[in-house]
């Protein structure tokens, strides 16, 4: 039996879009050959992609992704002040990791929270196989629910990744703003142990919603409205953050 993931990509597609995203081309550089790609759906609620490859006579796990579905409906937007006459369908990125087992982490490059191995640089080439799954099944955008506060900044650094919630993204805004003195990996190590502090003295905890990178010309029409840069500018400016030194 053939699994699909989103009903619809078997594994020897997926292998054929992982090919032309230039992912193998990358890997093989790293020393990686004898590629398994390969749907995984038993135990899982949703299926997932899973990448491994062989170095030095050993195989080891590359990458692990899961892709699911999901729907925003008009009445969201009308609340943001923006008329959309239909629902928004969305690709949502439920699970990324890719990893390079092989290599160490050092003092340029340490590692961020919960993370055991090094990167090995293609996720953003993993993310236009995301990107060319959504497009082909005619979703509006491709989310990311990031589960730490440096994965947001990642995303929003390296691609045009907005939170639909205008209000939670100059929150956001407002938490890169406050912790810039701080490494990535620090400044999500603080929220994780909770140190981060609001202008009241009360604790912020990492709570994120979905974080968007759009496609069609409704959803970036939304994310280009004056209502939503207002609120984000609105909430960015009425708020302040600082690390708790005890």
């Amino acid at each position: 039996m053939t699994d699909f993931v989103l009903g619809r990509f078997d594994a020897d597609m997926l292998r054929d879009w992982f090919s032309d995203a230039g992912i193998f081309t990358v890997l093989a550089a790293k020393g990686y050959g004898d590629f398994d790609l390969r749907i995984e759906t038993a135990g899982r609620a949703l299926p997932h992609v899973v990448l491994g490859g062989c170095k030095a006579g050993e195989r080891f796990l590359l990458l692990d992704g899961c892709v699911g579905e999901a729907t925003v409906r008009p009445d969201f937007f009308a609340r943001q002040g923006f008329a959309i006459d239909r629902p928004i369908e969305l690709a949502v990125v439920h699970w990324m990791r890719e990893q390079d087992p092989t290599a160490r982490f050092s003092a340029a490059r340490p590692a961020l929270p919960l993370q055991d191995h090094p990167g090995l640089g293609i996720l953003r080439r993993a993310f236009r196989v995301v990107v060319r799954i959504a497009a082909e099944l005619g979703k509006d955008g491709v989310v990311s629910v990031p589960k730490f506060f440096h994965d947001a900044v990642i995303f929003y650094r390296s691609r045009f990744f907005l939170f639909l919630d205008p209000v939670e993204q100059g929150r956001f805004e407002a938490l890169m703003r406050d912790l810039e003195s701080l490494q990535i990996g620090d400044a999500s190590m603080a929220l994780i142990r909770g140190r981060v502090l609001d202008a009241e003295g009360a604790r912020i905890d990492w709570t994120p919603g979905y974080q968007v990178f759009p496609l069609s010309a409704k959803l970036t029409d939304y994310f280009h409205s004056p209502a939503y840069a207002e609120r984000v500018e609105t909430e960015l400016g009425r708020r302040q953050y600082y690390i708790n030194p005890a």
